[in-house]
């Protein structure tokens, strides 16, 4: 079975300055290549922006072009700005290679009601007609607008990152609002969901058990739709990338042996158009589920 890490970063502040990093304590400090192989083995990996530069998504490509073990990309673009595209565009035919899968731009963190600008709608369409995917990662209160804008743009993939999980204030609302406002969002069939970045909001006092969240994506979602991403090295914070990946196997115990390999890869390679090259069978994650079983 290929495994893919729907979601790491990768990042080097001694060259790019990126202004959240520098109250992020141990995060403060180069994550490579090297680092992500120390912490996971060989799983190959789909990296998502972290910065908002030109600069790091060339770097970003450039990292993917000479390993195989990245099988993708998601850059960077500011999709109000009327030449988001053209830049896109620029980024591809530099890279000469289809490591660039898809776009993240925080139009749904914090700023939801960007979602429904016309600027913002005509890219997110551009995106649609080039097969790239539009990530979200949604903010407080955000869910509603992601959902219009999906349902009116059916010829764009949409990927939820951390499956939405700072959308709703869970711990003062419960999982229960969490729930019913993603329902509509998962009931669209050019939806899908990263189970990613859940450390947070199940690590802290009065925090979700993230078994308790995997129900419902499962139920909204369903496994054919949903993705595995650690959130590496982010969720170093609160796991390493073994108890992260642990956890992860088994609360997928329950699905059939396809249903399980939709969320460890088969979701990824169809939501991002990935062609990755085959993990040996001492990845970590493949390792981890061979023991849960």
């Amino acid at each position: 079975m290929t495994v893919i890490d729907a979601h790491v970063h990768l990042w080097d502040p001694g060259l790019h300055d990126h202004a959240w990093l520098r109250s992020a304590g141990d995060l403060h400090r180069p994550f490579l290549l090297d680092d992500l192989t120390a912490a996971a083995g060989s799983v190959t990996a789909v990296v998502v922006q972290a910065g908002r530069t030109v600069d790091e998504a060339r770097w970003l490509l450039g990292l993917a072009a000479r390993s195989a073990r990245l099988a993708g990309v998601v850059v960077h673009a500011d999709l109000a700005d009327p030449a988001a595209v053209d830049t896109i565009d620029a980024l591809r035919a530099e890279d000469g290679s289809s490591a660039l899968v898809g776009v993240r731009d925080p139009v749904g963190a914090g700023e939801g009601t960007r979602l429904g600008l016309p600027q913002v709608r005509r890219s997110l369409a551009a995106l649609g007609e080039r097969g790239l995917t539009m990530d979200l990662l949604l903010g407080h209160g955000t869910l509603r607008e992601a959902q219009a804008a999906a349902g009116d743009l059916p010829q764009v993939r949409f990927v939820v990152d951390h499956a939405a999980i700072s959308a709703v204030d869970v711990r003062r609302e419960g999982l229960g609002a969490w729930a019913a406002q993603l329902a509509p969002l998962g009931r669209l069939p050019n939806v899908v969901c990263k189970l990613s970045g859940l450390g947070r909001a199940t690590a802290e006092p009065g925090g979700v058990r993230p078994d308790a969240v995997v129900r419902v994506l499962l139920d909204v979602f369903g496994p054919r739709r949903l993705m595995f991403g650690s959130d590496w090295p982010v969720s170093t914070q609160w796991s390493p990338y073994e108890d992260v990946a642990g956890a992860t196997a088994r609360m997928l115990n329950g699905l059939s042996p396809d249903e399980a390999a939709a969320v460890l890869g088969g979701t990824a390679v169809r939501a991002y158009g990935l062609e990755p090259a085959d993990t040996s069978a001492g990845d970590r994650m493949t390792m981890i589920r061979q023991r849960e079983h």
